[in-house]
């Protein structure tokens, strides 16, 4: 007999239901009992267990911030504890009869949301559309919070990362082309001043076209002095036609003729004996390396006067061209005016001699010319980049690796933040002109001379 139908013809209102059995003492726990009921008393057991088991539900919840439940083992299933436990019951009517029940329809507690890692109790919390409150994973709890300033931050650090990583590959690979000589030996003056903030690096410009293979003459004699505590780097031109003693095997003479006799040790022991001034690092630089750190900055502004471009042409046209692997009359200068002078221009403008007061203004154009493109290379890091590769193969120098990586990390900020101030030696009013030997010279004041570098490029360490 159908079921649903024997059911829909009850015409009492009483109806079976199954009590578990501890309620009834003295019984099996799997057995039941069966009692009499009426509908209302069983709609108000049914209520009054469901609401048992959500106040239980709620109560374990908050003691252990999860629903209780219990592992199936190893399935990977997950099933409530038995200590919550669910009122069976069966239906006794069908799909016709009021009280009828369907499984489907019957509420369990929902499975709480497995732990992920990183998950805590107080993560955010956000709300959705159905007015839910559902846990935002940690990942975009952080990625919301997270202050825009931060991402900035984070940028400009790679950034400064990346491009000291790249200048400092480019600069070591300069410093493994440039000729890195030891020092030979030297006769050194004990009583030179020295100090530990500031640096002097004797500067010879050669006319040598090979450094290698021929020493040459030194054209121009620059002492570098890095002065840290008065923040000032000096370019301190020395005159080559001082008359200075030399030593004991080649008496006195013209001061470039020391680097003539003995090379750069020679002309370094030489300025410090006369001039009382310690240095210890020189630089040689060819004509080749000169052109190429002009041509790096992008060449020089310089005002020239008609005498001033007539003498650049004919240095241009007598050796200069035909060093640089170019026609004798290239890149000359119709008259006077302000140009932008490139590598090998600028080079034939520091070499002319005969215009104005000789060797004096000779060595003023030599300490335009570096002081401009010091200036411009400080405003141009690539321009350092391209002195690396171009110019330090040109270099020979006692100063080793190791130093020279430091020189270079320094020389950004010292173009940067350092002042740039120039003089001569002899000062002015400080020597007098002679002939000796058969030689134009000049006759200076050493003990003049010696207080004026004092106050200058060791301003400030001695107060």
């Amino acid at each position: 007999m159908d079921l649903r139908n024997r059911y829909q013809e009850r015409s009492d209102d009483k109806e079976t239901q199954y009590i578990p059995i501890p309620e009834i003492p003295g019984k099996r726990s799997d057995q039941y009992d069966t009692q009499q009921l009426s509908t209302e008393e069983i709609r108000r057991r049914i209520r009054q267990d469901q609401n048992e088991n959500s106040r239980q539900r709620q109560s374990g919840a908050n003691r252990t911030g999860r629903m209780p439940y219990s592992s199936d083992g190893g399935s990977g299933e997950r099933r409530y504890s038995s200590s919550q436990p669910e009122i069976p019951y069966r239906s006794t009517g069908g799909y016709g009869d009021p009280y009828y029940h369907d499984d489907s329809e019957r509420r369990t507690p929902q499975r709480p949301p497995q732990r992920q890692a990183g998950y805590r109790k107080n993560d955010n919390v956000r709300n959705v559309s159905n007015n839910r409150q559902v846990r935002s994973s940690p990942a975009n709890a952080n990625r919301k919070s997270k202050p825009i300033w931060q991402s900035v931050l984070r940028f400009i650090l790679v950034l400064i990362i990346a491009v000291f990583v790249i200048y400092s590959a480019i600069a070591i690979v300069g410093i493994l082309r440039t000729n890195i000589v030891a020092s030979a030996s030297r006769e050194r003056t004990e009583d030179a001043v020295s100090s530990s903030v500031v640096d002097n690096i004797l500067v010879i410009g050669t006319d040598s076209r090979d450094i290698e293979a021929d020493r040459g003459r030194s054209d121009s004699i620059i002492l570098l002095s890095i002065n840290s505590k008065s923040r000032t780097v000096y370019m301190t031109s020395f005159l080559r036609d001082v008359y200075v003693y030399i030593n004991d095997s080649y008496g006195s003479g013209k001061l470039n003729a020391a680097y003539s006799y003995g090379g750069p040790e020679l002309l370094m022991d030489t300025i410090e004996s006369n001039y009382s001034i310690k240095i210890d690092d020189y630089v040689v630089v060819s004509f080749a390396a000169c052109a190429a750190v002009i041509d790096a900055v992008g060449g020089v502004d310089i005002a020239l006067s008609d005498d001033e471009a007539s003498a650049l042409n004919e240095i241009l046209i007598s050796e200069v061209n035909e060093l640089m692997g170019d026609k004798r009359n290239d890149d000359l200068l119709e008259c006077g005016g302000t140009y932008n002078l490139s590598g090998k221009q600028a080079l034939s403008y520091s070499r002319i001699r005969y215009v104005g007061n000789a060797d004096f203004e000779r060595t003023s154009r030599q300490r335009e010319v570096l002081s401009i493109a010091l200036k411009k290379a400080c405003k141009n890091p690539v321009a350092l980049c391209d002195i690396f590769i171009n110019a330090l193969p040109n270099i020979t120098t006692n100063i080793q690796g190791l130093s020279l990586y430091g020189y270079s990390l320094k020389a950004p900020f010292m173009l940067i933040g350092y002042d740039i101030a120039q003089q001569q030696i002899p000062s002015e009013g400080s020597f007098y002109s002679d002939y000796i030997d058969g030689e134009d010279v000049l006759v200076a004041d050493f003990t003049e001379n010696n207080n004026v570098l004092l106050e200058t490029i060791y301003s400030g360490v001695f107060d």
